[in-house]
């Protein structure tokens, strides 16, 4: 085991130091080579999939004309598949290291620091820790199929990748693990859903020497959007999911305004401006659809449009609806390796942000997001705590064997 985490850390360090930022993707064939040449040194069958450039175009809007890699390995002939998803994109670095660079990736008082540390690099490092623990042990398990992925794109929607992966080459387990930073505490079994608009609204464009040949956008935005927080706040307030749901304020829907906003063209200081945009996020609850959501949001600002009697237009940036599953058989199998790794864990809770496990949950599978603490994700000096790594290398060494025991005994 010490061997295998020690392989993880220095994974984790290469991995860190390739700068696969979404959506300009720079990197992500270096990082689906290194990937791919891990997987294959444990004797796994792989495959490099380049996301078709049509593709590309029609599904995955937000990310650049770089070309998108999907790294595909598979273990083991015969029985159900258990599948480690990983993303390999990651946020920018950012202002406010004072640790390190953020793609210089350094080991400092038990803790490794770089971008994409916890979120997610550092899963994907445990789990090919854990695959490289199988190795050294020569414990694979029997009866059941071991397979990766390794995707870019989660941070901009995943249509490019996990998409791409279960809906262009047909690839859907029987059950997946995606090393999530979760805390180790309990797993999530679920997320909320995510619809991202972009509302403009029309005024006429003046000099601002005569403000009253023209009509103010930004005046007429900043009405529209605080009616619009008022309606929606209305309207959600007696929603709240069935499901559990952590923090507690995450059980409801949520809707932020103005993430993004600003003169349409840009402005000058002497000019009144005619067209202003501000962005819209709205967060679903695992009881509602994005459709649903859609219809309430251009609804509300339809009404909005002739209440203050300016031209409003709304356009769709990313959705992704929201999941839920039982995991069974799955939860039990991680409960029991992590026991026998030292940690006990509580029942699955519902993620408040988004995954891609939605992907997999409509297809069928039976899905959990188990990770390290994730406190610091997307945040200055991120970083992962080696203890936690260690735990997960080990609990996903320990993960395929426990749940193909609990396959066998139920047959």
């Amino acid at each position: 085991m010490e061997e295998a985490f020690g392989y993880s850390v220095e994974v984790l360090k290469r991995l860190v130091s390739i700068p696969t930022v979404a959506p300009q993707g720079d990197h992500y064939e270096e990082a689906a080579e290194l990937l791919a040449r891990e997987l294959e040194s444990m004797g796994f069958e792989v495959a490099v999939e380049r996301v078709p450039a049509e593709y590309q175009r029609e599904k995955c809007r937000h990310a650049s004309e770089n070309p998108r890699f999907i790294v595909y390995g598979r273990r083991g002939e015969g029985g159900p598949a258990l599948h480690f998803n990983g993303h390999y994109d990651v946020v920018p670095g950012g202002p406010g290291w004072t640790v390190t660079e953020p793609f210089k990736p350094v080991v400092k008082d038990g803790k490794l620091y770089g971008r994409g540390a916890i979120d997610m690099k550092g899963g994907i490092a445990a789990a090919l820790g854990a695959f490289k623990a199988l190795q050294l042990s020569g414990a694979w398990p029997q009866g059941l199929r071991l397979e990766a992925a390794f995707v870019p794109d989660e941070e901009i929607g995943g249509e490019c990748g996990t998409g791409y992966l279960v809906n262009g080459m047909g690839v859907t387990p029987e059950y997946v693990i995606l090393p999530e930073p979760s805390g180790l505490e309990k797993p999530w079994h679920g997320h909320r859903g995510i619809l991202w608009m972009k509302v403009r609204v029309k005024g006429r464009t003046a000099h601002a020497s005569t403000p009253w040949h023209g009509r103010n956008a930004f005046l007429l935005a900043s009405a529209i959007a605080l009616d619009l927080q008022q309606a929606l706040a209305a309207m959600y307030a007696g929603r709240r999911s069935k499901y559990r749901i952590e923090p507690e304020e995450s059980a409801r829907p949520t809707v932020s305004l103005g993430g993004e906003a600003g003169v349409t063209g840009g402005g000058k200081t002497n000019q009144v401006p005619g067209e202003f945009y501000f962005t819209v996020d709205r967060r679903l609850i695992p009881e509602e659809t994005v459709a649903q959501a859609r219809g309430e949001l251009v609804g509300v600002l339809t009404w909005l449009s002739v209440k203050h009697g300016a031209e409003v237009e709304a356009e769709e940036v990313i959705s992704a609806e929201p999941a839920i599953n039982e995991p069974g058989e799955l939860y039990e199998a991680l409960r029991e390796a992590a026991r026998q790794s030292g940690r006990v864990i509580g029942q699955p809770v519902v993620c408040p942000g988004g995954l891609d496990m939605w992907y997999y949950t409509v297809k069928g599978s039976k899905a959990l997001a188990y990770g390290p603490r994730g406190e610091l994700a997307h945040a200055p000096d991120e970083h992962i705590d080696l203890v936690e790594l260690r735990f997960l290398v080990e609990a996903f060494a320990r993960l395929p064997l426990t749940l193909a025991g609990a396959l066998q005994r139920r047959t």
